[in-house]
């Protein structure tokens, strides 16, 4: 889950499968298979508590760089291969350019 800040604005993107609750969903991803997937994105009212990392500044036009990103983002979701870590690692690069961003965040 990425956010963008603004003075009246925080806006969260996440990359999740289509249907979430689906048993179908979740045998397919267990067994390596691509579902259907989406990009979603929220306001909030207040920045989490937690689980929210500070990981750089944005462009003046970073929201519309996020909106490009997540209209050519590929919708295929597959555990371990292309899912929410690779969104957000690819979001986070695209907005700041520093690569490998959860890898880092591990080490914390």
């Amino acid at each position: 889950m990425e956010w963008a800040q603004s003075p009246t604005q925080i806006i969260v993107y996440d990359f999740q499968p289509q249907n979430p609750e689906d048993v179908w969903v979740a045998i397919a991803a267990l067994s390596s298979q691509s579902v259907p997937g989406v990009v979603l994105e929220r306001n909030l009212k207040r920045l989490p508590s937690k689980s929210c990392w500070f990981v750089g500044l944005l462009r003046p036009e970073g929201l519309e760089v996020a909106k490009e990103f997540n209209r050519r983002w590929p919708t295929d979701l597959k555990i371990g291969h292309h899912d929410c870590r690779h969104y957000a690692d690819g979001l986070v690069e695209c907005l700041t350019g520093q690569q490998n961003m959860l890898a880092r965040l591990r080490g914390i």
